[in-house]
């Protein structure tokens, strides 16, 4: 019976190792699905009576103004409490100690990462005695880091007018902060420009997270993978200088934004933003002319959210307190005008007589042989067909001559649509638990070839975009004792850029006529060489028709998979942090350039 008992024990310990290894190999393959960043702050401070004595075993609860998130604690031999992984807020605290009156603070506002200090002194009396007080009069003082930040608030975002509705422009607001987009608008998606220098630094070297996450497309570092809805962005902190190591990623400044959360209460908002042609006066280039109406110019920005507790009344969170759940939508239709003046071959010229280019010269004229019948291949003619006929006049010959010129506008679509979602779970009172989840998708056409050899001005060969951004965060914050706390951040994000060329340079559509195959055998035969035309002084210079299709299709991919993780842990006055960070980033970029050599 004992060896029997002996090899049950056995059997019970090896299967608990293997449940171990089992569980610890689940982590570690979890570990690359995630990106974090600390944007959680603290608030902590001492509790005395009235003769500055330390009052021990003093209970603290911290209440969101929401409602959805509580954290309690009690001060330790030193009368000092503190309250970590909270996200940015409003929130009301509550003191009670027996043989004290109840103090309770409500509208303590701690900004994303903001570590403040409120310190509380009770008087002596019976526990239902209340003293309240307001945020506003609490004095609420961070001594516990040097950072220089500054905090653009959700009442902020929603009141102060965007052009283009990009939270990113308001990190203008704080001192430091200078915008180098070189953009008026602030426009989101593949257009999206983050390059704003903070205290001198780099544009490249900042540091954009969302709710802990890395947002920034790594490899150009000028823009973001997602770009959330201002309306669901409860707030968010530009650190500049002196910051902490977990924020160490960078050289130059951080942005930490927190998106909304629900409560429990439902809430939700919806909006639509509109310009039109209709309102707009007409392009210099049309006149009066019927003939040339406004070009098309739309602008829908239109959405909505909604947020609440997630509960079965009698079943699941009756008392609203356990699940909460944010919803964000958003679409935008827009066409977008565009203009060129640009000079183009005469209707002789197109036929191959150059007769009249002597005439506009004085003095010596260079030889041209037989100047009325020069022979156009049929390859080039093809080509010739991308360029459009002359409708104006550009500049003068100098013999005071026009010289022909085509005048085109144009209005090419973008469509642009994100949905987010953020889940909130209390596992407990000091165990919360976010999940949260954006993708956008982006399709636009841009009138002139992405890589044109040394520019391009006509509109006849288009670049298509298609650009989806996602990011996923998962977060879990614990207050493992009132002493020790931990903050874990995992999440992925990644954008997916795809290319195409549209109109005569895809290979489906190459002009009629052109013929010449593959130069170089490699086996890209039916794509289009690149092409640079047009570069004669005497039609004003510049690229006519410039054109490297040896991208197409293009894709760029940049999957990032990060994780982080704090631990803090308060030694009497003095609170010290640890923490790890991982980061598994890749730049998937398609190069190859002239592929069928280039036509000049």
């Amino acid at each position: 019976m004992k060896e029997n008992s002996n090899l049950s024990n056995l059997r019970k310990n090896i299967l608990g190792v293997a449940w171990l290894w089992l569980g610890v190999l689940l982590i570690a393959l979890a570990l690359p699905l995630a990106l974090p960043a600390q944007d959680t702050g603290y608030i902590s401070g001492t509790v005395t009576d009235k003769s500055g004595a330390a009052i021990v075993g003093a209970d603290i609860l911290i209440t969101s103004a929401g409602g959805s998130l509580t954290r309690s604690t009690a001060t330790n031999a030193d009368g000092a409490y503190v309250v970590a992984a909270l996200p940015g807020g409003a929130y009301n605290l509550v003191v009670t100690a027996k043989g004290f009156q109840k103090f309770s603070a409500t509208k303590v506002v701690l900004d994303v990462a903001q570590k403040i200090r409120v310190d509380v002194q009770l008087t002596v009396g019976e526990i239902n005695e209340v003293i309240e007080v307001t945020g506003e009069s609490v004095v609420q003082v961070e001594t516990q880091s040097s950072e220089l930040s500054g905090t653009v608030t959700g009442k902020q975002i929603d009141q102060l007018v965007l052009n283009g509705r990009n939270f990113t422009q308001l990190v203008n607001l704080v001192p430091g902060v200078v915008n180098q987009t070189g953009q008026d608008e602030g426009t989101v998606g593949i257009y999206g420009n983050v390059a704003f220098s903070m205290n001198g630094g780099r544009t490249e070297y900042n540091n954009w997270e969302l709710d802990g996450g890395d947002n920034m497309d790594n490899g150009s570092n000028a823009t973001l993978n997602v770009y959330p809805n201002p309306e669901a962005i409860a707030e968010f902190t530009v650190l500049t200088s002196n910051y902490g190591a977990q924020y160490g990623r960078n050289g130059s400044g951080t942005v930490e934004v927190e998106t909304k959360s629900g409560g429990n209460s439902f809430h939700g908002s919806a909006f639509e933003y509109l310009r039109n042609d209709v309102f707009n006066a007409r392009p210099w280039e049309s006149g009066n002319d019927p003939a040339h109406p406004n070009p098309p110019y739309k602008k829908h920005d239109f959405g909505y959210t909604v947020g609440g507790p997630v509960y079965i009344p009698n079943h699941y969170n009756a008392d609203k307190k356990k699940t909460f759940f944010f919803w964000s939508e958003e679409w935008r239709r827009e066409k977008n005008p565009s203009s060129i003046l640009q000079n183009v071959p005469s209707d002789l010229e197109r036929t191959g007589d150059f007769s009249v280019l002597c005439s506009h010269q004085p003095g010596d004229c260079p030889n041209v042989p037989n100047p009325a019948a020069v022979p156009i291949d049929p390859v080039a003619g093809a080509l010739l067909n991308l360029i459009p006929k002359a409708n104006t006049t550009k500049g003068l010959f100098d013999d005071g001559t026009a010289i022909p010129a085509v005048s085109q506008i144009i209005s090419t679509p973008t469509t642009w649509r994100e949905e987010l979602v953020r889940i909130d779970h209390n596992l407990t009172n000091n165990y919360r638990l976010t999940f949260r989840y954006i993708h956008d998708s982006w399709q636009t056409e841009v009138p002139n070839p992405l890589w044109g050899v040394g520019g391009s001005n006509f509109q006849d060969i288009h670049t298509k975009f298609v650009g989806p951004g996602t990011s996923f965060v998962a977060r879990l914050n614990a207050n493992i004792s009132p002493t020790l706390l931990n903050e874990f951040v995992a999440s992925y994000t990644g954008d997916h850029i795809f290319l195409a060329a549209v109109g005569p340079a895809s290979e489906t559509t190459l002009p009629a006529g052109f013929a010449m195959g593959s130069i170089f055998g490699n086996g890209f035969g039916g794509k289009l060489p690149s092409i640079a035309l047009g570069n004669n002084t005497a039609y004003g210079g510049g690229d006519g028709l410039a054109q490297d299709t040896g991208y197409f299709p293009w894709n760029n991919a940049n999957p990032t998979f990060t994780y982080r993780d704090n631990l803090t842990k308060i030694l009497g006055n003095h609170a010290m942090t640890f923490g790890a960070y991982l980061v598994f980033a890749q730049k998937n970029e398609q190069s190859s350039a002239n592929l069928q050599g280039i036509l000049t």
